[in-house]
């Protein structure tokens, strides 16, 4: 095997790859990609098992064709230190990287333990364009718990009927909702889907794309790479009944400036969450108060609705507000012991926040 590429492009196939790369596992050959000089082209495969990434390019020199598979982290990081063109030489069981300032071995992997890609057919998947997705996902995915204990929520619903698709993810703190009218055929389907690989296509530089759904997985492809995850087998909370529908007072509040005073009031409250109290009503007010002090602070915004006072996190509030892209909000609060609806100008996404008990 013999064959050179540019370092800064091959960096970018690395670098999407690297993604699915397991930082822990007890399958120490899942650290590893394989590499493919083929046809003319370089083909890169990833995976944890429970995703696969492979990604293929045409600007490399193939000079003699062959297959590496070689330690992922090792080889990235020596690429994103290199300059110019890196030549990569498969050298009984070891593969020599030489470039400009001098070279450097990686160890190879036994093709046989590696894993094989899975089997797609592309011609059952649907030609979309993706960017709407992506940019639902990129409002949504951040509200998917880290904690595995959650399994039901591990994920984002995908819920398709008649042409709409509904995204829906929660942490049971919080919970974000849209829909996006798109073609997937005539067939429903309700699945839940892993945020790593919704991560890595809200990464995509690119809007057309193939996706493909079966009772295990969902694949993205287009011309460069192809994307597979199996999907979360559990059943989603039932997120149409979280969201209340008599939230009549109403509080409209310029963006930034409600964050600022959001982050300046919660330095004095010293819990996780950042307990702070929205006052509503005769006065508009933020304050908080601990061991470490106290803080209170007026905000300018226009309010219709009766006296209310609620405890809600100011951290999930401002994390909320970083993904709302527009000048102005909407606050929609029911009672102080209810979930308050938060809203952007646009109302493309429907964020959902659960009130602080406070003992």
């Amino acid at each position: 095997m013999l064959f050179s590429i540019e370092s800064d492009e091959f960096l970018k196939e690395l670098s999407v790859i690297n993604q699915v790369i397991p930082k822990h596992t007890t399958f120490p050959i899942l650290c590893n990609i394989r590499i493919v000089a083929k046809d003319g082209a370089i083909h890169i495969f990833g995976t944890d098992l429970d995703t696969s990434l492979s990604y293929t390019t045409n600007l490399a020199n193939i000079e003699e064709e062959g297959v590496i598979i070689v330690p992922a982290k090792t080889l990235y990081s020596m690429i994103r230190e290199i300059k110019g063109k890196a030549t990569f030489i498969k050298e009984g069981n070891r593969a020599k990287v030489e470039y400009d300032q001098g070279y450097f071995y990686l160890p190879l992997m036994e093709e046989e333990d590696f894993p094989s890609e899975p089997d797609i057919n592309k011609e059952s998947a649907y030609k979309v364009n993706i960017e709407e997705i992506r940019s639902k996902i990129d409002k949504l995915v951040f509200i998917v718990p880290e904690d595995s204990a959650k399994r039901n929520m591990s994920g984002m619903l995908w819920e398709y009927s008649e042409h709409k698709l509904k995204l829906a993810v929660t942490d049971s703190f919080r919970l974000g909702f849209s829909e996006v009218e798109i073609d997937f055929g005539e067939e429903s389907f309700n699945i839940v889907i892993p945020p790593k690989i919704l991560r890595q296509v809200s990464s995509l530089e690119t809007n057309e794309v193939w996706i493909g759904i079966d009772e295990s997985r969902i694949c993205f492809i287009n011309d460069k790479f192809t994307m597979v995850s199996r999907l979360i087998k559990v059943d989603f909370p039932n997120y149409k009944s979280a969201i209340p529908e008599d939230n009549k007072n109403i509080l409209k509040i310029e963006r930034d400036s409600f964050t600022a005073s959001l982050k300046r009031v919660s330095v004095f409250s010293n819990d996780k969450s950042k307990t702070i109290m929205i006052e509503l009503g005769g006065d508009l007010a933020l304050g908080a108060s601990s061991e470490i002090g106290e803080g209170r602070e007026e905000i300018s915004g226009e309010y219709n609705g009766k006296e209310i006072n609620i405890a809600l996190s100011a951290a999930y509030l401002i994390e909320i507000l970083r993904y709302i892209d527009t000048k102005n909000i909407v606050l929609r609060f029911g009672e102080s012991n209810r979930p308050v609806i938060i809203e952007g100008e646009k109302k493309d996404i429907l964020y959902l926040l659960m009130p602080v008990v406070l003992e």
